[in-house]
């Protein structure tokens, strides 16, 4: 009878916490989604200020880690991927993804080599992370324009947060570089972070080059 009892109760305790999970996922989810839509005008804003279309910043890829995909990666488990990462070959290239000022390029130990170019007339600005600083950069400060070579893939060894697989790190954000951090969470060239991504105003960046397609088509 004791026996019973105790199988009981953690039946009990298990069908308590596989609830609890549901509802917890469900109430994350509408918060997401909430602050997606709460960001919209905001994107529709930005893709009507282009000129012209923005373009994948590689010419073929593919993808191993979605933005806002959770603790998929063991160094960051409990947080939220703010970039698309594809995958590639150490020595491809890397490409703006629009007209631009490069506003950051340089070494970073976690990253490797690191570019940042800053779409001011857009009001959006884009990351391209475990690029090389060993083989060439662009330079920081200078005006480039969609389709231009920025960089190279880096090799792993080149960023401890690179990890075992070549990729590109690819993230867009609302705003400008200086609204944001200059260390700490959320700040300006974060690759991970404690709640989804759109609270930080991290924007899908496949979608969002998506959406610009169709704007222009």
């Amino acid at each position: 009878m004791q026996a019973k009892g105790k199988v009981l109760g953690t039946v009990v305790i298990v069908v308590l916490t596989l609830a609890w999970a549901k509802w917890d996922a469900q109430r994350k989810s509408a918060q997401h989604q909430a602050e997606n839509d709460r960001m919209e005008p905001e994107i529709a804003e930005v893709i009507a200020k282009t000129d012209e279309a923005y373009e994948l910043p590689m010419k073929k890829s593919g993808l191993i880690q979605d933005y806002a995909e959770f603790g998929k990666v063991k160094r960051f488990a409990n947080l939220y991927h703010t970039a698309a990462d594809y995958y590639a070959l150490p020595g491809d290239e890397v490409y703006a993804v629009a007209d631009g000022t490069v506003y950051f390029s340089g070494h970073n130990d976690a990253y490797g080599g690191l570019v940042v170019v800053n779409h001011a007339d857009h009001g959006i600005y884009s990351l391209y992370g475990h690029v090389s600083a060993r083989r060439w950069l662009v330079e920081r400060g200078v005006e480039v324009k969609k389709g231009e070579l920025i960089g190279y893939i880096a090799d792993t060894d080149e960023g401890y947060g690179i990890g075992a697989i070549p990729h590109l790190h690819f993230s867009m954000r609302l705003g400008n570089p200086e609204d944001y951090p200059r260390s700490g969470k959320g700040n300006w060239m974060t690759g991970y972070t404690p709640t989804h991504p759109a609270f930080n105003r991290f924007v899908d960046p496949n979608r969002f080059i998506a959406r610009s397609k169709l704007h222009h088509k």
